[in-house]
């Protein structure tokens, strides 16, 4: 039993000597004895308490699904501070995403909204994956597993929704009076009407105007 969990007989104490047989032999007496029973009995008290008397982790009544369900339904304010995002905004994401088939349920573990209000926890607050475990009671491989699905799931719907007009050939006045946003677009959209003679710049506009590269 003990070898299956990496002890040896390494650890027991080193005046051990089981070579030594002789009765009348001063290493043979009960202080000897009583260090072996001690090694081994602390050996079983370890192995009892690391595979028999595990404390879980996840012990908060307060489930991951149970929290956003709760902040969804409280105070605005809250929703914003947590998430960075309206509820209304929030609801719509998740909406989408499901309509889209651009991110499912985890066979009930964790919820869409759950997912995105992972990701939108860590990318709010720079949180790591443990604080986020803890807040949303789940280990640190379904956070990790599930911020990914919906990272991607959300990359991928900004891709569907953010791209140019396929017969756009000119800005609206609009963005050409903004001074704030005009410098990039003069910059993109010359671009993307005619590409570039660099191979690397002519491949990024054709992604972008196909709508696959996001600014």
């Amino acid at each position: 039993m003990f070898m299956s969990m990496g002890y040896s007989i390494a650890l027991l104490p080193k005046t051990v000597d089981f070579y030594r047989t002789d009765p009348d032999s001063d290493e043979y007496d009960s202080e000897v004895e009583l260090e072996i029973a001690t090694a081994y009995v602390q050996l079983c008290i370890e192995y009892v308490q690391k595979y028999y008397m595990k404390r879980p982790m996840c012990t908060s009544i307060l489930s991951g699904r149970s929290y956003v369900i709760e902040v969804l339904e409280g105070n605005p304010q809250v929703c914003y501070d947590i998430f960075r995002m309206d509820k209304t905004i929030f609801r719509h994401l998740c909406n989408e995403l499901k309509r889209l088939h651009l991110l499912e349920e985890d066979t009930g573990i964790v919820s869409v909204e759950e997912a995105v209000g992972t990701v939108l926890f860590i990318v709010g607050h720079n949180a790591d994956y443990r604080l986020t475990a803890n807040r949303f009671q789940h280990s640190l491989e379904t956070i990790q597993r599930r911020f990914w699905r919906a990272l991607r799931a959300i990359h991928a719907l900004g891709c569907l929704i953010i791209r140019p007009d396929a017969d756009a050939a000119e800005l609206p006045h609009s963005l050409r009076g903004n001074g704030k946003y005009y410098p990039w677009f003069e910059f993109m959209l010359p671009m993307v009407v005619q590409p570039a003679e660099s191979p690397t710049i002519g491949i990024y506009c054709r992604l972008w105007k196909k709508g696959i590269v996001c600014l």
